[in-house]
């Protein structure tokens, strides 16, 4: 990838990803100052992320173009504009319409990460995949602890409402950088196969039962994580009675972990094979969830976070490069970056909303305990039903289980 197209590729999801720094801590505290109810903001909290279920038909629309850029830029601009008119919208309907734009999982950001990612892995090296996509997740967590910091200082100063000032700037630049982007490469991977004909026929593709086995790992992974951040708070003021600090706290120590897993992930994802990689992110979720039920104290809790940034960080990097893998093909990196981001979605949206019925019978650690064995069931769906995706690695780990036998990579 060349100078110009990571200033602009990195620059565009550096700075439209710090709106996230202004939605985790600021966002429902600022709908709260408007008029919305609790219920009220659970609701389009719930909206926006199934409506960041539509990255999936775009991410099919720009493989079809062969175009990230122009769904990027589309996707920046509409963000930038429900920025802005966050703090000129009072009315509660429309206000609800730009936060299921607005929001951290909702319909603009969702499809700026995938098309983001797709980007990455499109203008890659060859074999640099993993490390393409280190190089973009790494710079999400900067850009959230940026804005949530110097959201504190401004907001203690001049209002919560007026951090919307400054953040439509920064999303109006994220357009104008992401103009930046040249896609050049032609197209290396292979043709997508063509459907089988069959006695004047035509037969559909066979289904990949690895593929979506893999994609059930996922929505289980978020099933279980989302609902860990929407109440890991409500434990810590409530069963281990945190002062309020803690709160902040708990949720900034897992933003470095982040930032120093995604990079060495994607290199040793590169040359060591997807598989390690995930099944340690997938285990390292359900061993937070299972040690955040057996918590005694607020420290407790803000060194069992490191855990969470490890498997967040690893989920950012090498699902995206195993579902890349999986599907072959420069002509379908929208379609394997949504792939992921949809199964995020939607795990994301399902977790909360059952674990909402759940919590009141459970209590928090019960319901820690429950969500550690639905990890732990998608730990043993990728390490007993999901194959090594990196082609070098699935040959040497066939020829081990059978020399001389089916030496051909997966595909």
């Amino acid at each position: 990838m060349d100078l110009r197209n990571r200033i602009g590729l990195y620059g565009a999801y550096f700075l439209g990803m710090s709106g996230i720094g202004f939605t985790l801590p600021y966002l429902p505290l600022y709908l709260r100052q408007e008029g919305m109810s609790d219920r009220d903001i659970g609701l389009v909290s719930t909206l926006a992320a199934l409506a960041g279920l539509v990255q999936y038909p775009v991410g099919i629309w720009s493989d079809r173009l062969n175009s990230r850029k122009l769904i990027l830029v589309v996707a920046l601009a509409l963000l930038a504009l429900a920025t802005g008119l966050l703090q000129t919208v009072h009315d509660p309907i429309w206000l609800g319409l730009l936060v299921v734009l607005f929001a951290e999982n909702g319909a603009c950001r969702a499809t700026i990460e995938s098309m983001a990612g797709a980007e990455a892995t499109r203008l890659a090296e060859p074999g640099r995949v993993g490390a393409a996509l280190g190089t973009l997740r790494l710079w999400r967590p900067v850009a959230i602890v940026l804005v949530a910091l110097g959201g504190a200082f401004l907001s203690g100063r001049f209002g919560i409402a007026f951090l919307l000032i400054p953040l439509t700037i920064i999303q109006t630049l994220a357009v104008v950088t992401a103009l930046l982007i040249h896609e050049h490469r032609p197209a290396t991977g292979r043709a997508r196969p063509e459907p089988i004909v069959e006695n004047g026929g035509t037969k559909k593709r066979p289904i990949d039962g690895a593929l979506w086995a893999f994609i059930g790992a996922m929505v289980l992974f978020h099933v279980a994580n989302a609902p860990a951040g929407v109440y890991l708070g409500l434990f810590l003021k409530s069963d281990l009675e945190a002062a309020d600090q803690y709160l902040a706290y708990a949720f900034v120590v897992s933003m470095p972990v982040w930032m120093l897993t995604v990079l060495p992930a994607g290199r040793l994802a590169d040359r060591f094979g997807r598989k390690p990689l995930l099944v340690a992110g997938w285990a390292a979720a359900g061993l937070r969830l299972a040690l955040l039920a057996m918590a005694q104290t607020p420290e407790q809790v803000l060194a069992i976070q490191v855990l969470d940034g490890l498997g967040q960080g690893l989920f950012a990097v090498v699902a995206a490069a195993w579902v890349t893998d999986r599907l072959a093909d420069s002509r379908r990196v929208g379609e394997a970056q949504v792939l992921v981001g949809s199964a995020l979605v939607f795990g994301s949206a399902v977790g909360p909303t059952v674990s909402g019925l759940l919590v009141g019978d459970l209590g928090y650690r019960g319901m820690f305990w429950l969500l550690a064995g639905i990890a732990g069931v998608a730990t043993l769906i990728v390490i007993t039903l999901v194959p090594e995706s990196l082609p070098t690695k699935a040959v040497k780990t066939r020829a081990t289980e059978a020399p001389g036998v089916g030496l051909e990579p997966v595909q």
